[in-house]
């Protein structure tokens, strides 16, 4: 499982985009904000990634899919919902932008503790797909992939909550899980 430090990263960098998107548009008229926001951003990205690379460490449990179900549409609904918003708040007095970051708070204390993590843009642009998987135990979660999976696949998965698995490259410790 990850930890709530993990998750916040996780969190930060599912908002990456629109860091990016607030540091062009406010880099000229406050940009110590553009940048500590962009900063934000870069370390939520290097937090993901360096989750990515060493998620191999972790135990892993071996199952086979029975029915699948493409859930990556999840995270452009992400976009719109949440980061469309934003973009039309500026941040022209203090009280506005304190009320961007009460909002911004209280989405992520609700992604971290929700378990939302798996919904996030940055892990489709690193190549990878989220499905919604159920065994032949009727055990369903929310698997994050890089490759296409199909109905019987033998999958190494690395638990990442209560019901999000992420497939696990070239694991040594097995144990099964139909």
């Amino acid at each position: 499982m990850t930890s709530k430090l993990t998750r916040l990263l996780l969190f930060l960098s599912s908002y990456f985009p629109l860091a990016l998107i607030f540091f062009f548009l406010y880099i000229q008229k406050h940009p110590y904000w553009a940048l500590a926001i962009l900063g934000a951003g870069l370390v939520g990205v290097g937090g993901l990634f360096w989750y990515l690379r060493h998620v191999n460490r972790f135990a892993s449990t071996l199952l086979i899919v029975d029915t699948i179900r493409g859930r990556d549409s999840d995270a452009m609904s992400y976009l719109v919902t949440y980061l469309v918003p934003f973009l039309s708040i500026p941040f022209s007095r203090p009280e506005q932008a304190a009320a961007l970051a009460v909002f911004f708070v209280t989405i992520a204390v609700l992604y971290v503790n929700s378990g939302l993590i798996h919904i996030n843009p940055m892990l489709n642009l690193a190549g990878y797909h989220l499905y919604e998987v159920t065994t032949k135990s009727n055990f369903v979660f929310f698997l994050i992939a890089r490759i296409r999976i199909v109905s019987g696949t033998e999958l190494e998965v690395v638990t990442v909550s209560d019901d999000i698995r992420l497939e696990k490259a070239n694991a040594k410790q097995k144990k099964s899980f139909h």
